[in-house]
């Protein structure tokens, strides 16, 4: 968390200050401006600039000022507050308090209000000018032949599904529950993966998206409330088995993925 769902809610909040000047920019720790701008190359770089485009590319949040973009990366706990108002109230894994010891960044504009970030783990980061070629397609509008790149893969699926510079925008929460929707062992190779496979794995990322942006987040599918020591399949009542798959914490259900 958060994930592209949430990062694209950050995106429209954030869009009620299109058409604003930004006037100054603080970053309390440098360390979290990564990239090769110092701050005052960074400020000298926006500031005076009108704001004319938000974009969100996977789990990125881009600031378009003038002719240079902004990156924000959320990392784990980051929460983007849009004139005084989070973008989202609450976020799993963190507290839903804005702290002042937890802001990162602050951009303030000559007309009113700012966009700031905050971040209480420090795993998110901003950035001048990054790179978007680094990403791979982003996953709402992913289709089974930007998936073919799977194939020539002994990673497994779940790696595979969290490597941003193959497929842009799954966190382990989204990855976990599209896995269990596909029917997937979480576990199995890349090249494993037929032409059937890859469908049935775009349809479901693209439709798990969209669902779990209706409901509200990353963290409503139907799987969440069963990860957990005990945790039953919600499909077939089988117990669920918890591993480490691509570093991560894993829930899946042995009976039907496969």
């Amino acid at each position: 968390m958060p994930e592209l769902i949430e990062v694209d809610l950050y995106r429209k909040a954030a869009e009620s200050a299109l058409g604003r000047t930004i006037a100054s920019v603080v970053i309390p720790n440098e360390t979290y401006l990564v990239g090769d701008s110092g701050l005052p190359k960074f400020r000298a770089a926006i500031c005076g600039r009108q704001l004319l485009g938000i974009r969100r590319i996977g789990k990125l949040l881009l600031l378009d000022a003038g002719a240079v973009s902004i990156g924000m990366r959320f990392g784990m706990t980051g929460r983007l507050i849009v004139d005084g108002e989070p973008a989202i109230d609450q976020l799993l894994y963190t507290t839903n308090e804005v702290q002042e010891r937890h802001v990162r960044c602050v951009i303030t504009f000559e007309e009113e209000g700012a966009l700031s970030m905050i971040d209480p783990r420090r795993f998110g980061n901003v950035e001048l000018a990054p790179d978007e070629g680094q990403l791979g397609p982003d996953a709402a509008e992913i289709t089974s032949e930007e998936l073919t790149i799977f194939q020539r893969s002994s990673a497994s699926i779940k790696a595979l599904l969290l490597d941003q510079k193959r497929i842009a925008g799954l966190g382990n929460l989204l990855c976990d529950e599209i896995i269990w929707r596909s029917g997937i062992n979480p576990t199995r190779g890349g090249r494993t993966l037929q032409t059937s496979d890859l469908e049935l794995l775009a349809s479901t990322i693209r439709g798990t998206i969209a669902e779990l942006s209706d409901r509200g987040g990353s963290h409503m599918g139907d799987l969440q409330s069963q990860r957990r020591q005990g945790g039953s399949c919600p499909i077939d009542g089988y117990e669920l088995e918890r591993d480490i798959v691509a570093g991560r914490t894993t829930w899946w259900c042995p009976e039907h993925q496969l």
